[in-house]
């Protein structure tokens, strides 16, 4: 963190065992609470990352020593078997050291309190405790641009004249960290004349915005054609007021193509906002049945549009909007399953978003909702105008520290619509749309999809490489309305590995289906 010119880390480095800050805190007796890791072995320092992190240690373990000397009684925690990245096993570490701590019982004992004698120290150091008795008259913002400044002290204006609610505040810095461009957010009392208030400092980031990231995907969902794409997005932030955002995203390899949206909010503090948008795409578009290609369609799309929405908060937004745009869609190669189709499109569209979820690539708590209701005016093909609405639902639940249990729910329909042109508007088929199936096997104007599924928890990767392994197993069972070659009931059965890595995620996984369907596929990156 930052303290003016300073910049502050983690004590540790120069104190990780403080017997001398506590004594000069004024107490009486320390216990030290050492533990006790494995020596490094010499075949597990073989990089960069592996030396940087012994040189760490051996930093802290020399303070370790000096800690230990000024303490009056020490105990001692085994943990020869643990490593410092194994969070996963907290619950065993804890033990460990709740065992150490009983085998010091007889030396400990004349240092225990009894419960009234502990609820009386609780309540003389929480009288001790400062609250923030502070009631800002205004809110100053410092270490920004005057104009953004401006707007930062619209935003924290509810502040003004309530008692100041830290922890109200540390949401709203919080959120102000979130945006992307500040390093750090602190703040402070001031006093301007006679009138108290609240300095919020921030610092911007000396490396973005702009922000430019790289990806890549490596797609096998049919285990004999894996595709490559890869992929950049450019963030410019404020481009066209404060809050505004502007992303362009580009792609090369399987899909060539390139979309931009600009999102504005109508003012700096407005839930409101516009976000115009524009792209271009050239994919290929295939159906399979099983494992065989039947056809290979050249999609060629442009689409210009614009949206007006409201966020309700951070988790949620709607947007309404209107695109226009032209589709070309020809075979390459291969049997039709339905005819070649060019022509303009035009479509006004509802939309709504709400994300719960504790992660954004592998969630493990909380539930999802998108929804998509559009209505053509004109498309390739049709002869009047029709509507189409897709929607999911996924939640998600923990149900033992390492495993969650989730189900997603999907659909699309065309309310009975059957004049929407030649090419229908859903496909199912492919990994976590039956993922047994061929990619796009089945497709029509109307359907559902269920997912019931098991995550849990294998073991964590290394920082550099990624978060976390798991293995997954779920239960799909649809149906595609009006498909003439589908089997009564499709359902399949998948296991496999899902990882966040630092590659984006990876899944490698099989699955088995009815009416003899059955795959083996991976999937690696993307996370935007």
């Amino acid at each position: 963190m930052r303290n003016g010119d300073q910049v502050l880390v983690d004590g540790g480095l120069v104190g990780n065992l403080p017997s001398d800050v506590v004594r000069k805190m004024g107490a009486e007796v320390v216990i030290a609470i050492h533990l006790e890791v494995a020596p490094a072995k010499p075949d597990e320092i073989q990089s960069f990352f592996s030396v940087l992190g012994r040189s760490v240690d051996v930093i802290v373990r020399e303070n370790e020593i000096r800690g230990l000397a000024a303490a009056d009684l020490v105990v001692k925690v085994d943990l020869h078997e643990y490593t410092s990245l194994e969070y996963e096993k907290s619950k065993a570490i804890i033990d460990k050291g709740r065992q150490a701590s009983e085998e010091k019982a007889r030396v400990l004992e004349p240092f225990a309190l009894t419960d009234t004698e502990w609820q009386n120290y609780l309540s003389a150091r929480n009288s001790r405790r400062r609250g923030s008795g502070l009631t800002p008259q205004f809110v100053r913002v410092e270490g920004t641009s005057a104009g953004a400044a401006k707007h930062l002290e619209d935003f924290l204006q509810p502040l003004v004249g309530k008692p100041l609610d830290t922890k109200t505040l540390d949401g709203l810095l919080t959120r102000l960290s979130g945006i992307g461009k500040f390093d750090s957010v602190g703040y402070r009392q001031i006093q301007d004349g006679t009138r108290t208030g609240l300095l919020v400092m921030v610092h911007e980031k000396s490396y973005a915005p702009p922000v430019l990231q790289f990806a890549f995907e490596v797609d096998a969902s049919e285990s004999a054609d894996v595709t490559f794409t890869q992929a950049a997005r450019l963030t410019l932030m404020d481009v066209a007021g404060y809050r505004s955002e502007w992303r362009t995203d580009a792609r090369f390899g399987n899909t060539y193509g390139v979309s931009s949206e600009l999102y504005r909010p109508f003012t700096g503090a407005s839930k409101w906002f516009v976000a115009p948008h524009a792209s271009a795409s050239y994919t290929q578009f295939k159906i399979y049945q099983r494992s065989d290609p039947l056809v290979i369609y050249g999609r060629t799309d442009a689409n210009l549009g614009v949206d007006i929405g409201y966020g309700f908060n951070r988790f949620s937004e709607v947007r309404v909007g209107y695109e226009v745009g032209d589709l070309d869609a020809k075979v390459r190669l291969g049997q039709a399953q339905f005819p070649s189709i060019a022509g303009r499109t035009g479509n006004a569209k509802l939309h709504f978003l709400v994300d719960h979820g504790d992660d954004p690539v592998i969630p493990r708590r909380g539930y999802t909702a998108e929804t998509t209701f559009r209505w053509y005016d004109t498309s390739p093909g049709a002869l009047e105008g029709f509507p189409t609405m897709e929607g999911q639902v996924q939640y998600f639940q923990p149900i033992t520290r390492p495993a969650s249990i989730f189900v997603t729910a999907q659909g699309g329909t065309t309310f009975g619509t059957r004049d929407t042109g030649p090419v229908p508007q859903f496909f199912l088929g492919g990994p976590l749309r039956l993922s047994a199936y061929g990619t796009n096997e089945l497709y029509g104007n109307q359907y559902y999809l269920f997912r019931l599924g098991y995550l849990h928890d294998l073991f964590t990767l290394p920082p550099f490489l990624g978060k976390k392994i798991y293995a997954i197993g779920s239960y799909e069972f649809a149906k595609m309305y009006g498909f003439p070659l589908q089997s009564g009931f499709p359902n399949d059965i998948n296991a496999g590995v899902l990882a966040e890595t630092a590659f984006g995620p990876l899944v490698i996984g099989g699955s088995l289906g009815d009416s003899g369907h059955r795959k083996w596929y991976f999937q690696l990156g993307r996370v935007f």
